[in-house]
């Protein structure tokens, strides 16, 4: 029998519970944070639950259903922009919405984290960030509808949007730069696979900062992208990586060429609308 929480009794319960415990949450609440790790996997079915701001740090956390948001909103800035943050081990998310935030999930030093079947929409900048992370599995989700925020210049009082720095004659100010999954400084032994994102944002990428380790043993495959962005998928220094049967094509109206930029990584069986060579098949074996 599941054990029934509220808003303000959540943090009771899951201070009790011992592992293996099912709680069934509901209500708009405001950040919960779950920083214990349980002997046995809890699952917490939130189904009839939204979360303004979620934090995980403990082991194993099974979160089902609801809604997660941003205390921040689109365009909050730090972790208040964050829906998600985690930073634990043996975490898993399905069946999640993630809205109303800068950014859906943010994930950093952590272990064995998976995020299923989930849907990222109205974002201001990525769906998904991954630092440091060994064991990551982001499958069947679907990232859309992302609101981003232009760059803009300022001239005489006036602001003009979406114009580059070279050509702006006074105060430019960036805008975002949305990834539907963005991975950096030593993500290993991660899966993307049978993902779909649409609309204006990049794709599925690996962007370093200087200093940042490389990624090993990634594999991209069999996701759906069809973006106005210039990195559908992209990896760079990445070891022992694949890129395989994935679609790849232009949003409509859009006018930036798409290609797979593999680094590394090897790849087969991708279907790419502006390249002009077609992958071999992949093998079977895989």
């Amino acid at each position: 029998m599941a054990i029934l929480a509220t808003c303000m009794s959540i943090a009771a319960v899951l201070t009790a519970a011992r592992g293996g415990e099912t709680i069934r949450l509901s209500g708009d609440c405001p950040a919960i944070t779950i920083s214990k790790s349980y002997a046995r996997p809890i699952t917490i079915d939130a189904g009839k639950a939204s979360v303004r701001g979620l934090v995980v740090t403990g082991a194993n956390i099974n979160w089902k259903g609801g809604t997660i948001t941003a205390s921040g909103g689109t365009h909050g800035t730090g972790p208040s922009g964050y829906a998600l943050r985690i930073g634990g081990r043996s975490i898993g998310f399905e069946d999640v919405t993630f809205t109303d935030a800068k950014k859906g999930a943010v994930i950093d030093s952590s272990q064995d984290i998976r995020i299923e079947r989930s849907r990222f929409t109205r974002l201001g900048d990525d769906g998904i960030v991954a630092a440091r992370t060994r064991g990551l599995r982001i499958a069947g989700n679907i990232f859309e509808a992302s609101v981003g925020k232009p760059t803009q210049c300022l001239v005489s009082g006036t602001i003009t949007y979406g114009v580059p720095r070279r050509n702006c004659a006074g105060t430019w100010k960036d805008g975002y730069h949305p990834d539907a999954v963005q991975m950096r400084n030593a993500v290993t032994d991660a899966v993307l696979e049978d993902n779909v994102v649409r609309g204006s944002t990049q794709g599925l990428t690996q962007m370093d900062t200087k200093g940042d380790l490389p990624l090993e043993r990634i594999v991209i495959r069999r996701n759906s992208v069809i973006t106005d962005g210039y990195h559908p998928i992209t990896l760079g220094d990445c070891i022992d990586c694949r890129i395989e049967e994935n679609e790849v094509r232009r949003a409509p109206g859009s006018t930036a060429k798409k290609v797979v930029h593999a680094g590394s990584a090897s790849r087969c069986g991708n279907r790419v609308e502006d390249e002009r060579s077609r992958d071999k098949a992949c093998p079977r074996t895989r």
